[in-house]
């Protein structure tokens, strides 16, 4: 029944086809009440399942304040994940799908992510492959809303440092770690009152540099000049502007290497009041061949591409 109430607080949305079957759902995080889940049923309408699928709430059927979302495949498997940023005191969100379909359980504190999460305020939180090693690491912006939040609790402050969560791959309880100062680098761990959190290879030199936004603060540009040998590939898609946009938002690409399946979502909407590039990039690690490269677009079509030679940037055409 439509009761005309609100009951939504949005801060966050993503778009992630999170059954699998070529439509797109839609995640919303919100503030203080459950966040959603809009199962697309494919007929031009929505049903609202979040609460049901286990995304909505925390463990203990709670909600909680969310701010910024993003959605990836962090385990390079058919294991779906959607991160959400939630506020100070209360863990990061990592919703990871079970063997059925859209049934999500919080992960977060089984893979390492939730306790070093918990003390700052989150906001903007990406997927990317930070170091090109094959696995997506996790990005949060942090920072308060009030400037005198010090005042009625000491371990708060209005600037707080951004966090950078590296994949291991591990599959025991580690699946992420925070990285300290002596590996981000001083100008990435400043404190500020963050908001935004997104990338793109802004140099292109194949790897992501970083852009995090402020309030009352100017923004902070973070050039990412790692120097490991890791191999890439970035994969730019065209749509035929008929049953495909131009920029193909929307196509799935999936990257299969000797160490497993990687998949990127063309979709520059993730993140808190960001956008991120709409080019897919993949980072190789130690492998210097592609073993196939697939392309589903919006229209459900899919396209097999050659892959010949890496360390580069390739365009596809529909």
């Amino acid at each position: 029944m439509n009761t005309q109430i609100p009951s939504a607080k949005s801060l966050g949305i993503v778009f992630v086809d999170a059954d699998g079957d070529g439509n797109l759902d839609i995640v919303v995080a919100n503030d203080t009440v459950q966040n959603f889940l809009f199962h697309n049923l494919g007929n031009g309408k929505f049903e609202e399942i979040g609460v049901e699928r286990g995304i909505g709430v925390d463990n203990s059927g709670n909600a909680r304040g969310a701010m910024g979302c993003d959605a990836g495949w962090f385990r390079n498997d058919e294991t779906l994940a959607v991160v959400i940023g939630n506020f100070a005191n209360e863990m990061t969100a990592l919703y990871c799908t079970k063997k059925s379909a859209m049934m999500f359980s919080d992960d977060a504190v089984a893979t390492g992510l939730g306790p070093p999460s918990r003390i700052w305020l989150k906001f903007g939180v990406c997927f990317l492959d930070v170091d090109l090693d094959s696995r997506t690491d996790l990005l949060v912006a942090n920072g308060h809303l009030e400037n005198d939040i010090s005042k009625v609790q000491k371990s708060q402050q209005y600037q707080q440092p951004p966090q950078l969560y590296w994949n291991t791959g591990s599959r025991r309880g580690s699946e992420f770690t925070k990285l300290d100062v002596n590996l981000t680098g001083s100008d990435f761990v400043k404190p500020m009152v963050g908001r935004g959190a997104t990338y793109a290879d802004f140099d292109g030199d194949g790897d992501l540099d970083l852009l995090l936004t402020a309030t009352g603060e100017a923004p902070r540009l973070l050039k990412n000049d790692q120097q490991l040998g890791h191999h890439w590939l970035r994969v730019k898609l065209v749509g035929n502007g008929k049953s495909t946009n131009r920029d193909a938002i929307g196509s799935l690409v999936t990257l299969t290497q000797q160490g497993g399946t990687q998949r990127r979502l063309v979709s520059p909407t993730r993140s808190y009041l960001s956008q991120a590039e709409s080019v897919a990039t993949f980072g190789l690690g130690a492998d210097e061949t592609v073993t196939s490269l697939t392309i589903r677009w919006p229209d459900g079509k899919t396209q097999e591409v050659t892959v010949e030679g890496i360390d580069r940037q390739m365009t596809v055409e529909q």
